[in-house]
């Protein structure tokens, strides 16, 4: 079988069947608080098979992502010669990895490690919020985050705890969010980027209006598009790059290496999430009324508006000064999530429809990109497996 068709495959099946798993949970849960009872419990068996798919789906994964690779020959190299093919891991991650090595285990109980702590993460955030199970599930596999995400291991675990990290911050919980911060530290440095994070929903703001995250994002949308000024800024942030490990990408952008210096990004990967974030934008006044009884929706909301002003400001320059700004994604994708229950829920097709296809395009247009046009350049996005 062609192994674009292959990955398309594997990708759509997975998203429905953890929708289907998700809806299901959602439905009883209703059903059940309608009746007077409670919300169901984590270990009801949707929510128990629905991460047991991921974890597995996850572990059978072989060269896929673009960080794969190095990941893959560390815990080989470890486990083989017991020597580290890369010093500069974070001691955690290190540590983890470490111990599976000595283990013996084979490598995909080290990577099924990883994709069950990422997994547990989001379930438990996703806790009292059922009913985006089923579009968190078809805004990852079909768009661009599982792709990504055990790719980027350490990123994506560090994504998936702020989700959990920003009710600490609601809850005024600071020196538990501290605590927590440090040990994300040890899976990725750049996690010292929370502290100052656990601010920006405390910050008190007018009553909220639709034109202010409008006007900021049009804003970075329109200097990120010409971002030759950044190289003024740039010139004093060197120590501050060697503080969240990406001292050698900066060194490497100011030195006009062309893999990291300026491009220009305005394609559908751009665009659709930014579409996305204008939807959201527009309806959260409503989606804050309907879901009054979540008290982090505001923090979310601000989160993503930060995280699409801070992408679109530096969407032009190398990939790399994007990270800091991803750890916030994963707080964006709930949000998108948020918004398409609530255009499911209220019956506004248009723009249900409009963000829908924002969200679930990608990987359609990846592997139709890859199955058109064979080349390496596509070889990272598709799903491949060792089993064969």
């Amino acid at each position: 079988m062609n192994p674009a068709l292959f990955s398309l495959i594997v990708y759509t099946v997975t998203a429905l069947v953890l929708a289907w798993l998700g809806r299901h949970v959602s439905s009883r849960e209703e059903v059940s608080l309608r009746s007077g009872g409670g919300e169901l419990s984590l270990l009801s068996w949707e929510i128990v098979v629905a991460a047991l798919v991921y974890i597995v789906v996850s572990s059978l994964r072989w060269l896929t992502s673009w960080d794969y690779n190095m990941y893959y020959g560390y815990f080989f190299s470890l486990q083989s010669l017991g020597e580290y093919s890369r010093e500069n891991f974070e001691p955690l991650f290190a540590l983890v990895t470490y111990v599976f090595s000595r283990l013996g285990v084979h490598f995909s109980i080290y990577f099924a490690f990883w994709a069950m702590v990422q997994v547990t993460l989001l379930l438990y955030a996703m806790r009292h919020r059922k009913a985006l199970l089923p579009w968190l599930a078809l805004c990852t596999f079909l768009g661009p985050y599982y792709i990504f995400w055990m790719g980027f291991i350490r990123q994506s675990i560090v994504e998936a705890m702020f989700v959990l990290m920003v009710e600490l911050i609601v809850r005024r919980k600071f020196w538990i969010y501290l605590l927590v911060t440090l040990v994300a530290m040890g899976i990725h440095r750049m996690c010292i980027l929370f502290i100052p994070l656990y601010f920006v929903p405390l910050i008190r703001l007018p009553k909220p209006r639709r034109w202010l995250p409008l006007v900021l994002i049009a804003l970075c949308v329109a200097l990120g598009s010409f971002p030759q000024w950044l190289r003024v800024l740039f010139d004093h942030l060197g120590r501050f790059a060697d503080l969240l490990g990406y001292g050698h990408y900066y060194r490497l952008f100011m030195s006009n290496d062309l893999e990291y210096a300026f491009r220009n990004v305005m394609g559908p990967a751009r665009l659709c999430p930014l579409i996305a974030c204008l939807l959201m934008v527009w309806y959260y006044p409503a989606m804050r009324s309907r879901f009054s009884q979540d008290p982090y929706l505001s923090a979310m909301f601000r989160f993503s508006v930060l995280y699409m002003c801070y992408i679109n400001l530096f969407a032009n320059t190398t990939q790399y000064l994007t990270r800091p700004g991803e750890l916030m994604r994963t707080v964006f994708l709930v949000m998108v999530c948020y918004t398409i229950h609530y255009l499911w829920r209220e019956r506004k097709w248009l723009p249900f429809a409009a963000i829908a296809f924002c969200s679930f395009y990608y990987v359609f247009y990846e592997m139709a990109k890859a199955y058109f046009s064979p080349g390496s350049i596509y070889v990272p996005a598709m799903y491949h497996t060792f089993l064969f």
